[in-house]
């Protein structure tokens, strides 16, 4: 038999809640939560669905960005956050897009701690130029763009902790492509690519050698072995080994590149034999060591003067196009556009 309630003097026999109940307070809790939930589910089902239109080129979490046709031969981009599509983006008439492609999705562009979103357009045709854009993986903002022109590009590349930025990509100076320089037939120099939370620039710190003999410090690093891989259809990928046989490899093509620029037989009259001479410059341009690069370009021609300053000029006047020659003057300590100066006095005394 169970005990009899316990009785309280003043309030009577008090009584106990039934065993297996909820308190009044949880159960209209309950009751709400379930209105409420019902009533989601119905806006939900009642709510117009976003008008996505066009080709999805990639998505990150609740961002969408899709390429809608213009006409038969160029893309824009429609950008989506959930529900809500954001501003266009400003159309470039100079450089209509072709076909937008998806970059990357999962890396780190521009110093956040989550992926962006990387898309490519291509301009196709003749000119098939590249811009790539970076937005906002939560936002789907518009981080920044940059005009690639010619050049191919690898995706970013995570870097270490240690480096200031949290990725970088590998591409090539389309300035040393097109114009004269593709006359010439001379290789595109290669330059590492970081967004720097204003601009996009070089990363001066992995292309800048240490001494005129020695290589870019990133041609090292395994970092970006991935990059040169995916750049392999556009120029021979670097040999792939240990630290220490990339770093004979590296000798090697220099020693071979030195050979070629000393045999060359400059002509005036026919830029393609100033290519020896152009790429042995530019690796030393793009790495920071222009100074002496010239001065082993003139000991070796210092026998024929006049066809040396021609080939000279030549490549001033294609290093003066290129969009990066801020960071390349400071990747040569400041000195670069002084020693175009003084490649460019010849020419300007004998006019």
């Amino acid at each position: 038999m169970d005990d009899p309630l316990p009785i309280d003097p003043q309030q009577g026999p008090s009584l106990r809640p039934p065993s297996g109940t909820f308190p009044p307070v949880f159960v209209k809790l309950a009751v709400i939560g379930v209105i409420f939930g019902c009533v989601g589910v119905i806006v939900t089902l009642l709510m117009p669905k976003p008008a996505y239109e066009g080709r999805l080129v990639g998505q990150s979490g609740d961002v969408h960005i899709y390429a809608v046709p213009t006409n038969a031969d160029a893309e824009s981009l429609a950008v989506w956050h959930g529900a809500r599509k954001l501003d266009a983006l400003p159309a470039d008439p100079d450089n209509p897009i072709q076909q937008f492609d998806l970059s990357s999705s999962d890396r780190q562009a521009a110093g956040t701690r989550h992926p962006d979103l990387v898309v490519d357009g291509w301009s196709g045709g003749m000119h098939c130029c590249l811009t790539r854009f970076v937005f906002d993986g939560p936002t789907g903002k518009l981080i920044g763009s940059l005009s690639l022109g010619s050049s191919s590009a690898s995706r970013f590349i995570p870097l270490n902790r240690t480096d200031r930025y949290p990725a970088a990509f590998l591409a090539y100076d389309d300035a040393t492509l097109d114009g004269q320089s593709e006359i010439s037939g001379t290789p595109l120099a290669p330059i590492l690519v970081v967004w720097r939370g204003k601009n996009f620039g070089l990363f001066i710190e992995a292309m800048k050698a240490t001494t005129a003999d020695s290589p870019s410090p990133y041609l090292l690093r395994p970092d970006f072995e991935e990059a040169r891989l995916e750049l392999a259809t556009t120029v021979r990928a670097e040999t792939a080994g240990t630290r220490g046989d990339v770093a004979k490899a590296l000798n090697q093509e220099a020693q071979d590149r030195l050979a070629q620029m000393t045999a060359a037989t400059l002509n005036p009259e026919d830029a393609k034999t100033f290519a020896p001479l152009i790429r042995f410059l530019n690796d030393y341009v793009y790495k920071g060591q222009a100074e002496a690069g010239v001065a082993i370009v003139k000991h070796a021609h210092a026998a024929s003067p006049d066809s040396l300053s021609v080939a000279l000029q030549t490549y001033a006047e294609q290093v003066r196009q290129s969009q990066w020659i801020g960071d390349l003057n400071v990747l040569n300590d400041g000195k670069l556009i002084s020693l175009l100066d003084q490649i460019d006095r010849p020419m300007k005394q004998t006019q």
